[in-house]
């Protein structure tokens, strides 16, 4: 009897090892990123990066970095963005990921700044090659622009720069006025 239950507790000690062994290996098999993540490869990258904004009609210049790496197995942008901004220290982490869901590119931005929170989406046009993103606090439910709204764009990329502009309306996307942009050129290893 007693050599029953030995080889009994055996056997379940083998089984279970075996299945929490087949539980980690799977837990680490990630299924592969949405093809889309492939439309912001070009985002990927160290950054050296020169600020202008508009302030009370003069635009101010500064100089400051920022990261754009793949976490989660390639499913996920995330960016850490610093240097001065507005004549100020300041930092931001985002995380950007295609939603399949919806087909569109969501982003949530966090920064020191006092209401350092901010929800965006938007899309990639192939055939223009920008990026174009929209504050969701400023689209109605069917993803047109409020009165007053602000978006971010992408444009003039290439495989070593690329140009941002944070641009507002107050015409419901009548007209668009760039009050930021940001010019990336790609940091190269010294």
């Amino acid at each position: 009897m007693l050599k029953r239950c030995l080889l009994i507790g055996f056997v379940l000690l083998s089984l279970t090892s075996a299945a929490l062994a087949q539980e980690d290996s799977m837990s680490n098999e990630l299924p592969p990123p949405a093809e889309e993540m492939q439309q912001l490869s070009w985002f990927i990258g160290e950054w050296d990066v020169t600020s202008r904004f508009l302030n009370e009609g003069e635009w101010i210049e500064e100089h400051l970095t920022t990261d754009h790496t793949l976490i989660l197995g390639g499913h996920v942008i995330f960016e850490h963005f610093g240097g001065p901004v507005f004549q100020a220290p300041f930092e931001a982490w985002s995380l950007r990921k295609y939603n399949v869901n919806t087909g569109m590119w969501d982003q949530r931005w966090v920064d020191v700044s006092p209401g350092g929170f901010a929800d965006w989406s938007g899309s990639w046009d192939e055939e223009t090659q920008t990026y174009t993103g929209y504050a969701n606090r400023y689209l109605n439910e069917d993803r047109s622009v409020q009165q007053t709204a602000i978006r971010e764009v992408f444009s003039d990329i290439t495989k070593d720069s690329f140009v941002w502009r944070y641009e507002t309306t107050e015409d419901g996307g009548e007209t668009w006025t760039v009050t930021w942009t940001l010019d990336y050129v790609r940091r190269t290893a010294e």
